[in-house]
């Protein structure tokens, strides 16, 4: 009896001790996988040129994204930390730190005052395959906005336009029910919009990033549109629920329909400038203040700062000509809503902008154009995805991507074209030569990189650099 005991003992202990070495080595495996994972995806800073103490009293954070594998990095007073996560959570994937983005659509829809008369001239006309259209002409029109931001909708009309001489219109006759009821076919468009539209204002109504705006979000409407003026607005979008929910309030045919120049949502204006040619940018700042960047009749670029009731409190001219044409810039992310750094698109030019008790306490241009010292350097401020004030308020880290050739270079395919790594530039706001230069490596090159020369093609290569917002900049569902 006491033999059988001994032997379960020390089968009970060779099977604990069996699955405790198990557990051990699975640990270790997994152990040695982050590991290996984490040497090969760190992000490490190399100094390639300059001081690396022209580094101190920057900030600048982000992360590096290849397949499910995370890299989060802070780069502070000229030091590097990061943190590694295999598998993230969904909410710290790579759209974690993207701002807030609006699409548009334009309809060119029949006017209300003659859509009547145009349902009633329609023909039912076969289109294509098993589906049939209603066809009539029209020479009265609404042009309407139609602006998707996150989740939700608004329609808004932009123009009314009245033709010499009537063009085709349809609408599809029977319509299946997953068709969005904002579809251009949902109701009598036009066929053509070449006599309709007007390409200088219909699809560039909208500048710059969505940004929140008390507690919801705003816009910046580039041009002043019928009677509305150029200005910052309060979007309120409505959900597909309610969309759905809207009641029919016309007919094509005899199918009910919501009428494509009916609104919904709303844009209700929060600063409009009087003397603003053209919006180009809104931003949430520092003290519960809006930044609202704009070029005046004489194309001389301005920039207000406006408390939360829409009034002026600051206003500075920032030295810059816009020119005759669209003047776009982009406002670059940033860890602080104290500061806002601005690339005015397809020109070699930054505006560092501070704000402090309520007024600008900085603002400044950083110009490659005609800088004998940056002479040569232009590619790095053309291409920069983020640029960084610091604490001095004299200079900006600018951070470029760089990007590698994997195989053989072909100009009609970018697909073996991999970004490998980020130039990182001091550059003095004074316009002097720059400072440092530096290159955050982000592990392309000693894992996938250098082994992709004869199968690039086959490797899930979506391996790239992205920068985080601050806070009231990042996307959030409302």
């Amino acid at each position: 009896m006491k033999e059988t005991k001994d032997k379960k003992s020390t089968y009970l202990r060779n099977f604990i001790v069996t699955v405790t070495l198990s557990a051990a080595i699975l640990a270790a495996g997994a152990l040695w996988v982050l590991l290996g994972w984490r040497s090969t995806l760190d992000v490490t800073l190399t100094d390639l040129a300059g001081d690396p103490a022209a580094l101190r009293g920057f900030t600048m954070r982000g992360q590096s994204y290849f397949d499910t594998a995370h890299t989060y990095w802070d780069l502070h007073d000229g030091y590097l930390d990061t943190s590694f996560a295999l598998d993230p959570d969904e909410s710290d994937d790579q759209y974690h730190y993207s701002a807030w983005g609006a699409s548009i659509d334009t309809l060119y829809a029949v006017a209300p005052k003659s859509r009547d008369a145009v349902n009633a001239e329609a023909q039912r006309v076969h289109a294509y395959q098993d589906t049939y259209q209603m066809q009539s002409t029209a020479s009265d029109f609404r042009v309407m906005a139609q602006i998707y931001i996150g989740g939700g909708i608004l329609r808004i009309a932009l123009r009314d336009v009245v033709l010499d001489a009537p063009i085709s219109v349809s609408a599809n006759a029977e319509v299946p029910t997953y068709l969005n009821r904002t579809s251009a076919s949902y109701d009598y468009t036009a066929d053509f919009s070449d006599e309709v539209e007007d390409t200088n204002t219909d699809y560039r109504y909208i500048a710059g990033q969505i940004f929140s705006l008390g507690d919801g979000q705003g816009l910046a409407w580039r041009y002043t549109v019928a009677d509305r003026k150029a200005g910052l607005y309060k979007a309120t979008p409505i959900s597909y629920d309610d969309l759905a929910a809207l009641p029919a309030d016309g007919k094509v045919g005899d199918r009910d329909v919501l009428c494509a120049t009916t609104e919904f949502g709303t844009l209700e204006p929060f600063y409009c400038p009087e003397n603003a040619r053209q919006v180009v940018c809104g931003l949430p700042m520092d003290d519960g203040l809006t930044l609202c960047v704009y070029l005046d009749p004489l194309n001389k670029a301005c920039a207000d700062l406006v408390n939360a009731a829409g009034e002026q409190v600051d206003h500075i001219e920032l030295g810059i000509e816009g020119g005759n044409g669209d003047f776009s810039v982009t406002a670059l992310p940033r860890t602080t809503d104290r500061d806002a750094v601005l690339k005015v698109d397809f020109r070699n030019l930054f505006v560092a902008l501070r704000v402090q008790d309520g007024k600008f306490s900085l603002h400044q241009t950083l110009s490659a154009e005609g800088g004998s010292n940056l002479q040569g350097t232009d590619l790095y401020m053309r291409n920069a995805e983020d640029a960084v004030l610091n604490t001095a308020g004299d200079a900006l880290l600018i951070a470029t991507p760089e990007y590698t050739t994997v195989g053989e270079a072909n100009a009609d395919d970018s697909s073996n074209i991999y970004q490998t790594g980020t130039l990182l530039v001091v550059y003095p706001l004074d316009g002097s030569t720059p400072r440092y230069r530096g290159r955050l490596d982000n592990g392309a090159d000693r894992d996938w990189g250098g082994q992709l020369g004869e199968s690039y093609y086959s490797w899930p290569a979506h391996h790239y650099m992205n920068y985080e917002l601050y806070e009231k900049d990042r996307e959030r569902q409302l």
